[in-house]
């Protein structure tokens, strides 16, 4: 395994389980270390996924459940499947009653991600201070 897919696969978990709105803690942990090591399992297939459903998440490979972790203190109430690349929320009624996944994007989930809050404003701020230089710039260039 490279480092470079460990931490991939790390923080796709991490945004996974901050979907689920599941607070940080000894559970939250354990969880999320039991998921990151299953992705990365050498026996994986390409498709292997994760599915979160009715506070329960399963871990699907050849589309059989192989293991599940339940999650009581999970607010989400949208149905969210993962890999170790990415996360999705999917119609969870066309799951739950045909075992098809019917992708939704990932709308409501950005703000799963860590860090993004803050790289959002960070951005804001550089814009706005680019802006206060134009207009100095501006203000200078008229008045000279």
């Amino acid at each position: 395994m490279k480092p470079q897919d460990l931490q991939r696969t790390a923080y796709t978990v991490e945004c996974f389980l901050n979907a689920l709105r599941l607070e940080d803690g000894n559970d939250r942990t354990e969880v999320e270390e039991a998921l990151v090591r299953w992705l990365l399992d050498d026996a994986r297939r390409k498709d292997d996924h994760l599915i979160y459903q009715d506070q329960t998440v399963s871990c699907y490979s050849g589309g059989h459940v192989t293991q599940s972790f339940a999650v009581p203190l999970a607010r989400q109430k949208q149905t969210i499947w993962c890999n170790a690349d990415k996360l999705s929320t999917i119609d969870g009624s066309a799951f739950k009653d045909q075992g098809k996944l019917v992708m939704l994007g990932t709308g409501g989930l950005i703000l799963g991600m860590p860090g993004l809050v803050a790289a959002q404003q960070d951005a804001k701020d550089k814009k706005r201070n680019s802006n206060n230089n134009n207009n100095n710039n501006n203000n200078n260039n008229n008045n000279g």
